[in-house]
């Protein structure tokens, strides 16, 4: 079985609600509770590398452990879909979404109890926000990879700043003419998918404290699997592999 076939489709509309979203968790989390990302392995990478290069462990293993659980979110999304191509279903995020809108209503519900504040300095406290907060991070980086047939990611946006870049290179020296349309169809998914991030991040950052803000994203991410229950057909073909 082809490997696309592991890369379920969606609305432009769901793919920016759920970097909105991603935007929002991560900033909240970082902001609002320890300074760790839970959706940007990108930045929790280098964290994880700086915070080695200066030996401090505690605040590594917090690094590491979210980087575990990002991945494990990741496996469980990719063995879902495995599942579902093997016994002849269609591929759709739904079902990843619904689980993911779960665990972020369920983490805001026990951060609000808890009355979990911000440290600089991650605490054991800590500890669930970042597993849960990844899990649930790594199900939406793999429930949703395409729009139409433009590789998408919601949470990160390095991978869409270097295919922007590309593709408005050639767009200025009008490489293949025949494929025009398909690159401004595609720097246009991406940069709204990137500003929806940025966005959320933002509207993080603004919002406040209140751990029941994290209640918003979840919301959202449920809206979105209900809205992807039907598969959209495929569009424009923009195959090229998604990094972070």
């Amino acid at each position: 079985m082809s490997e696309p076939t592991h890369h379920p489709s969606g609305p432009l509309a769901v793919a920016a609600a759920l970097a909105a979203s991603a935007g929002f968790v991560d900033a909240h989390v970082y902001v609002n509770v320890t300074p760790v990302f839970v959706a940007n392995m990108s930045g929790n990478l280098i964290h994880l590398g700086i915070l080695i290069g200066d030996a401090s462990w505690r605040t590594a293993l917090a690094s590491f452990l979210t980087l575990a659980a990002f991945t494990t979110g990741v496996v469980l999304a990719t063995v879902h879909h495995d599942w579902e191509v093997a016994h002849a279903r269609p591929v759709r995020p739904s079902f990843l979404l619904g689980v993911e809108a779960a665990l972020l209503l369920a983490l805001a519900a026990w951060m609000t109890t808890a009355s979990i504040g911000f440290s600089a300095q991650p605490r054991p406290i800590d500890y669930p926000v970042l597993l849960v907060a990844g899990v649930a991070m790594g199900l939406q980086a793999s429930a949703l990879r395409r729009v139409g047939q433009i590789a998408v990611a919601t949470t990160y946006g390095t991978g869409a700043i270097v295919r922007i870049g590309e593709k408005l290179v050639l767009a200025a020296r009008r490489a293949d003419r025949t494929t025009e349309h398909r690159r401004r169809v595609a720097i246009a998914v991406l940069t709204i998918v990137l500003a929806c991030y940025l966005g959320g991040a933002a509207a993080a950052t603004v919002a406040g404290r209140n751990a029941a803000l994290l209640a918003v994203p979840g919301l959202v991410i449920a809206a979105c699997a209900l809205a992807s229950r039907t598969p959209l057909p495929d569009a424009e073909p923009d195959r090229e592999p998604v990094s972070s």
